[in-house]
């Protein structure tokens, strides 16, 4: 191994842990990787490359080893230690939120729950730990910036690093135009246009730094056509998916971005409805539906993709709906 930075890109930046999380080994930007044993969060420090398959480490005392990659899998000091990323989730509190939460936490992943409700938070933290994983609750309101980025500093504070942002977070209080429900159409913009924009705003940088990252959207079969009574909303499920398409194409390689459209989901969602005639269409719309954790499980098919495969839109129906 020479002493120059190495400047290969390789898919292998990120967080791997062995299966009792005793040891975490990182591997940053720039040719540097940091390891924490135990208490130790740096037990180890130093320099590595990437050839192929295999990487060479230098720490900063001059000892040597070497490790190999095989089916996204580290070798290295005779130890196996997996993939695994700190996911940030907005919206959290509820609905496909907190089903995303539960089940990339069950797969080992570390988690960063963002929401209102805080009382919510809290159970859902201690049902994660109850289970063995990681979680982190930070009250969130994802139409103040201020928040939002209070949120994302949290998860760097906590984990170091920020691997996948579920943009969850979400509102659909439904109503024709002529209703003129002028504060729940500003509700809507402001949760499901403008809340996202300050997650990207609050996360894209820490992933830019990093060289990698994932961003997942919340979107809508509602960004794919038009309902009555679904003007506002489906406009901002548009713009949720278009600016999610523009983050995709502008992001180097190291940056993956995927839109996921739910059908008909069960969620709390239809509660925020007020208007008599929406309630009723939408009474009848949900009579078949899919479990939040269908949808999860698409994240997590998503998330779990190897580096170099970008999975860039799924759409998740009932099998009933059309």
């Amino acid at each position: 191994m020479n002493d120059d930075t190495p400047t290969t890109p390789h898919p292998y930046l990120g967080l791997w842990v062995t299966a009792d999380g005793r040891v975490r080994h990182e591997l940053r930007t720039g040719g540097r990787y940091v390891e924490a044993r135990g208490d130790r969060e740096a037990a180890y420090t130093g320099s590595y490359e990437v050839a192929g398959a295999h990487v060479e480490y230098r720490d900063d005392t001059g000892f040597t080893a070497d490790g190999d990659f095989r089916d996204d899998v580290l070798h290295h000091g005779g130890m196996v230690l997996r993939r695994r990323k700190v996911v940030l989730v907005t919206g959290a509190s509820s609905g496909i939120g907190r089903a995303t939460a539960l089940r990339l936490a069950s797969a080992g992943h570390p988690v960063v729950l963002g929401a209102r409700r805080v009382d919510r938070l809290g159970s859902l933290v201690t049902e994660i730990e109850g289970a063995g994983g990681q979680a982190l609750a930070v009250p969130t309101d994802v139409t103040d910036l201020a928040s939002t980025q209070a949120f994302a500093d949290a998860a760097t504070a906590r984990f170091g690093r920020i691997d996948v942002v579920v943009a969850n977070a979400g509102v659909m209080p439904l109503s024709p135009l002529s209703s003129g429900l002028v504060e729940q159409w500003d509700q809507m913009i402001d949760v499901n246009v403008r809340g996202l924009l300050h997650s990207i705003a609050a996360t894209l940088p820490t992933m830019l730094a990093q060289g990698a990252g994932h961003f997942v959207t919340m979107a809508s079969i509602g960004a794919h056509s038009v309902t009555p009574t679904g003007a506002v909303y489906c406009g901002t499920k548009y713009a949720a998916r278009a600016i999610t398409e523009g983050l995709r194409l502008e992001s180097p390689r190291g940056i993956r971005v995927t839109t996921i459209s739910p059908g008909v989901t069960e969620s709390e969602l239809a509660s925020t409805i007020t208007d008599a005639t929406a309630a009723a269409a939408m009474e009848a719309y949900r009579a078949d539906s899919v479990s939040a954790d269908a949808i999860a499980r698409a994240v997590e098919y998503a998330v779990a993709e190897r580096p170099d495969v970008d999975v860039n839109e799924i759409v998740v129906r009932p099998a009933a709906q059309r």
